[in-house]
Parts: C-alpha cells; structure tokens; sequence
C-alpha cells in the first residue's frame, strides 16, 4: 500500500511545476490519524496550502467511501474537473467520484409527460429527446422557473417504485450510480438534508471532509428553518383540487383561509422583518388544513392494483406528509419560544406577484451539528478551510461552538499558507473616496476602478456585494477598457471561468459567487478588486437576534 509521501511523489510525477509542500504533507498525516483513529480533524490552512490534495489522498488510500461537501459550486468544480481527475492519472488506486444534486435538478419524465409544454418549448422538447442524464445542467438555456417547476423531478409529487416511469426515472437512475463511486462531491445544503431526513439522500459512506467549514453553521441554520410560503401552500392546493377533484368544498375552504392568512401579513410593510404571528390566525389556518387532512385520508380511492389506483393512493401519501407538514411548521411559527426568531420576506416576481415567506429560524444549531456529525456511530469527520480561527488562548473555540463540537475529541491543527505575501503582494485603501450611500460614490468608484485595472493591464476580478452596483459599474467602464470584459449574468459560471482562464489580459466583474472557491493561477489573475467588506450586516434579522441572545 502506498504511504502519503509516495502518493504525493506520484503527483509531482505528472504535475509539471509541482512540489510537495511541507504543510500539505503535515495536514494530509493529520487527517490520515483522523481517519485510522476516528477521531474529528479541525484544520485551518492558507491559501495555497493544497487542502484539497490533503484531504484527498488520505481518503483514497483507506479505500473508505468519502463525502465531500462545499459551500460552493466553483470548489466543487475544482474538485471534480481538476483536483480527482489528476489523482485518477496519477495514483495506482482505482476510484470513481460522482457529483450528488438534489431531486428537483432533474426532469421528471412522468410530469414532462402530462405537461401540456412540449407544443410551446420545441427547446425543452429537443432536448428530452436527447439527454441521457436529465440534469438541468445540461440544457443549452437556462429554463424559465415556471416552466422547469412544471417538469423537474418533485418530492411531493415523486411516486418512486410506483410510478410508471421509476426505471428509466433520471433521478433515481443517478441515485444508483452514487453506489459505485468511492468520492462522492455535494454542498453543504444537500449533506443536512441528507442527516435531516436520517440518510435518505446519500448512501452509506464513513469519512466526511467539510470543506469551507467556515459557512456550514449558516448553511445548517437555513436548512433547520421552518418555513411557510403562500407560493407553497397556493401549489399544495392546486395540486389536491387537480387531482382530488372530490375534496370540494373543504378545499376551498382550506384555499380561503390560506389566502386570508396571507392576505393580513400584507397590510403591514412589504420589507423583510422580524414578525409575530398572531395565534388566533395561525389557528384559523390550521383548523382548515386538519379538516382537509382528515377528509383526504378517509377519500375512497379504492383498493385494485393497478397503475391508476396505486398512482393515486401514493399521491395522497406524499401530499398528506406535506399538509403534515404544514400543519408542525405552523404551530412553531405560532409559538416560537425564545431559541428562535420569527421573520417574513416578500419577494415581488417579474409578473408582479409577491411570494411571502414566513421563517422560523434557531438561533443555536450546535446541539443539532453535534448529534449529526460528532457521534461516534456517524462517520470520521475532518472540517477544513482557510479561516476557521479567532485569537489565542484558544483560537479554535468560536468555531467549535458553532458546530457543537467537544474540545476533548476533535485533533485541531494550523497550517499557514506558503505565500510569501509581504514580497509578492500588496493591499491598497483608498481613503478618499465618497460614503456608499451617496449619489456620486458609484462614478467615483468606477473611475478608481478604472486606474487600477489599467495598471495591471486587466488580469483582473472586480468583485461587488451588489448586483445592482456591478452591473452600473460594469456599464461604465465596459466601453472605456482596452481590456476584454464580462460580468457574472452574460454567460454561465463555468463558461465565465473557462473564458478568464484563457482570454488575454481579461476583467471578471462579479458578485458572492466569485468571492470564495475560485482558483486562478499564475499571472492571469494579478489583481482582486473588492468593492466593500461583505461584514455581516447589522440589520440581517437572525444576527441580530443572536447578538441579543
């Protein structure tokens, strides 16, 4: 079997340039011990340590399934277009790696089939014929959300072995193919979903690299919220008056009520804040959707079997587990208690409509993290990222706190980047430049921007915390650069990446997607531009409500 210094000489065969980092190897031993010790492994290390090789290597040698989980699609890329291909070639080791995604990012082809969609999208059409894997990925354009809502696959509306197109069902076709692979690569909403519904999303596996540990406690608090949408519940109920044209009238009473409960929260201002919600309405909306639970579950739907029947009654199954639903999230939402906060969003659509969401959010998902993923029983898990530290005595300890991890249990390591940064790097403040919240800070901004990215001769990711800013600014300079220039929205992701990597002297103006997990090297990308701190904002409802607590 290999050891570590032997694989890594294995990639410096192959990679030109490449040499092993002392740090690199040191992190990859440490988590070769977590793994053969089962003991959590908190790694911090620089920009430029190579943390995906370290976690990598260690994995593939013990020949144990790994989970790999992101904050970000460009790292997940990087793993899965760079970082395992080059291991493939340059190990001795067969493995296999697969991208996990979520159900609704393929077609289903039981509602493509009953949708009425194919005469108006010959596009959409064209490509069902075509696709192999059904991602939405794929697809040449990205799809209208109306019109991809009406096809992917759905949860609520999945009938799994009972459906007539389970065998050839895009989803679960890529769901058997996650069996055969030793690295599966997800993101950090996926994996809690997965530990949330108790594994119903991943197959077995035994190790766990979280990298860019650093968001995970935000993304876990998103996905413990509880949430109740009039775009939601508006869908449930169509759903049941299509296809249970028999609840009639209790129905339609569930609908009124639910359009009522909405209808309250709009009296009030249209901007996303704290709210109450009044008991007496919760209760009103609740009594309606137990009538229609009831009614739904004693609906004769016969007992034959055959396709129709069993159609049917798996609908009602998904459907009564959704109104179920429903029905918890309403009574936290009702009574909070002082472990969460209570907010509600309005989003306008382009057609004018507007989505009102109300969430109930923990303000501590410690105890949850903690269960999930520091459980002797549950696999090895190393977290890993570039900022995961405070100051000393125990700089470790914010971040522990967050993820519900015991200071007794967990092997903590630092590794600093290998960046001579104070040679070969340097940071520039303007101090002149107009408050944010003034009419001329935007021209004043593109104008600085403008002398910088001359003098570095492109080569160049200008990088806002506002759509709206970089699409001004970028409308600005784009006619007054010799450089070639895009913004985020002119083309996908990994087109926009593949076209900085190989175009001349280019200028990225972006947003967050850009911030983290993006690797350029070399010359190409000499400068990073950052229009303002992204600081977590005071007025964000669950911070402030932390910094209460």
């Amino acid at each position: 079997m290999l050891t570590l210094h032997e694989a890594f000489n294995c990639v410096a065969r192959i990679l030109p340039g490449y040499e092993v980092r002392e740090a690199q190897l040191d992190m990859a031993r440490a988590v070769e011990r977590g793994f053969a010790e089962r003991m959590p492994v908190v790694a911090e290390a620089g920009t430029g340590t190579g943390k995906s090789f370290s976690a990598l290597i260690p994995a593939i040698l013990s020949g144990k399934r790994v989970v790999i989980s992101t904050a970000t699609i460009a790292l997940q890329e990087q793993y899965l277009n760079k970082d395992i291909p080059l291991l493939q070639k340059a190990l001795p080791v067969k493995f296999e790696a697969r991208l996990v995604k979520g159900q609704g990012n393929y077609l289903s082809r039981r509602r493509w089939s009953e949708s009425l969609l194919a005469p108006a999208t010959t596009w959409l059409a064209e490509w069902v014929e075509q696709t192999e894997s059904g991602d939405m990925a794929e697809l040449p354009m990205s799809p209208p959300t109306d019109i991809w809502e009406e096809v992917r696959s759905d949860k609520d509306d999945c009938l799994r072995e009972k459906c007539p197109n389970f065998d050839e069902c895009f989803y679960f076709e890529a769901r058997r193919a996650l069996t055969q692979a030793e690295i599966l690569i997800t993101n950090h909403a996926l994996l809690l979903i997965d530990r949330a519904s108790g594994g119903q999303v991943l197959p077995d596996y035994d190790l766990l690299v979280i990298d860019e540990a650093h968001q995970f406690a935000d993304y876990a608090s998103r996905a413990l919220t509880l949430q109740l949408s009039n775009f939601g519940l508006s869908r449930t109920l169509s759903r049941l008056r299509k296809q249970f044209p028999a609840l009639g009238m209790t129905l339609m009473k569930a609908e009124a009520a639910g359009n009522q409960f909405f209808e309250v929260l709009l009296e009030g201002p249209r901007q996303t804040r704290r709210y109450t919600l009044d008991p007496v309405m919760a209760d009103d909306l609740s009594s309606a959707l137990v009538r229609l639970l009831g009614e739904f579950k004693q609906l004769d739907l016969g007992k034959e079997d055959t396709t129709e029947a069993n159609v049917a009654r798996m609908r009602r199954e998904r459907l009564s587990e959704t109104l179920t639903g429903y029905l918890g999230n309403l009574k936290v939402l009702a009574e909070p208690g002082e472990e969460w906060v209570n907010w509600v969003e309005f989003q306008t659509t382009r057609t004018g409509t507007t989505h009102i969401t109300l969430h109930c959010t923990p303000l501590d998902v410690s105890g949850s993290l903690g269960e999930w993923f520091s459980s002797p029983d549950g696999p090895t898990t190393v977290w890993m990222s570039a900022t995961l530290t405070t100051s000393p005595p125990d700089p470790f300890a914010y971040f522990r706190t967050q993820v519900g991890l015991q200071v007794q249990t967990a092997q903590e390591v630092i590794f600093s980047s290998p960046f001579d940064y104070p040679s070969q790097g340097f940071l520039y403040l303007p101090r002149h430049l107009p408050e944010p919240n003034t009419s001329s800070y935007t021209a004043a901004i593109a104008s600085e921007i403008e002398q910088l990215v001359n003098l570095s001769e492109g080569r160049a990711f200008v990088l806002f915390t506002s759509i709206q800013q970089m699409k001004q600014v970028h409308a600005q300079l784009e006619p007054r650069l010799t450089w070639p220039c895009h913004h985020q929205e002119q083309m996908s992701r990994r087109r926009l990446v593949e076209w900085f990597r190989n175009a001349e002297h280019p200028v990225l103006f972006a947003t967050s997607s850009f911030w983290e997990g993006v690797s350029v090297e070399g010359p190409q990308l000499s400068l990073v531009i950052i229009d303002r701190i992204p600081f977590q904002s005071p007025s964000d409802i669950v911070y402030d409500a932390r910094c209460e607590q």
